[in-house]
């Protein structure tokens, strides 16, 4: 939050704009021309409460896009078997989850339905680790999202404000290869030095050989030492922005990254 809270006060200062930290930090308020807004963690109250919901619900962001044949990988959702409603049954037991993992060809993502961060998310592909993660996850959530696992090379962010792309970035993954000569942890420094620099694994002297690939996460969260780019062809950008756009208009998201 320490990087956020000095992005926000800095544009403050430029905008003459009072701002209060107030809740431990978790809400920033704003204050101008008595008018007052909020900041909660990270979300901006320039989307209502409604949708704010909806976008923090993993499945039902999904429905949503689906419901208007917008482009979006299947989730599943996944209740605990002790939650008898209606809007439960099909999907409160491990047969359901197992079914699922089989039908996606044994190879998915499990993960809170409201997670961020990456944060409780993990990559499955046989079934002993499939019932070990569901019982984990469903001991401290009351739902959890299944979807496919999809192999990709790059993940890509939107900003959007009132329909309009401001800024668009991609992610890579923390992945390095060797060169005969250098540890993991030094190719991992190369790769982002701020996140890496106290790298202190069982396995970070390990010098690869030329060419051998150490991969530190699968996942693409800036958090989680993904790195981002700004440099994308025009072909992608355009493409992606259109993308990005539907959705925004879909769900009438005033402010948002997609």
């Amino acid at each position: 939050m320490k990087t956020f809270q000095r992005i926000i006060k800095e544009i403050c200062e430029e905008e003459q704009i009072k701002v209060s930290f107030l809740s431990k930090d978790w809400i920033t308020m704003l204050e101008k021309d008595g008018k007052t807004k909020y900041i909660a963690g990270y979300k901006f109250d320039l989307n209502n409460h409604g949708l704010g919901l909806v976008l923090d619900d993993k499945y039902a962001m999904y429905d949503v896009l689906k419901s208007k044949e917008l482009p979006i990988i299947n989730h599943h959702i996944l209740y605990r078997d002790t939650n008898h409603n209606d809007y439960a049954i099909g999907c409160n037991s491990y047969l359901d989850a197992l079914d699922l993992f089989n039908k996606c060809d044994c190879n998915i993502v499990l993960k809170p339905n409201n997670g961020t961060c990456g944060v409780g998310v993990y990559h499955i592909t046989d079934e002993i680790k499939l019932k070990e993660i569901y019982d984990k996850l469903l001991t401290n959530n009351f739902s959890i999202s299944l979807c496919p696992f999809y192999e990709i090379e790059n993940e890509f962010r939107t900003i959007i404000l009132n329909n309009e792309v401001k800024m668009m970035y991609g992610k890579i993954r923390p992945i390095v290869f060797g060169d005969g000569k250098s540890t993991i942890k030094e190719l991992l420094e190369q790769f982002n030095y701020e996140y890496f620099k106290g790298y202190d694994e069982i396995n970070k002297d390990i010098v690869l050989e030329a060419g051998q690939q150490f991969e530190y996460d699968w996942k693409f969260n800036l958090s989680r030492g993904s790195k981002m780019f700004l440099d994308i062809n025009q072909s992608d950008y355009k493409c992606i922005s259109s993308l990005a756009l539907q959705t925004s208009l879909v769900v009438g998201l005033s402010f948002g990254s997609v």
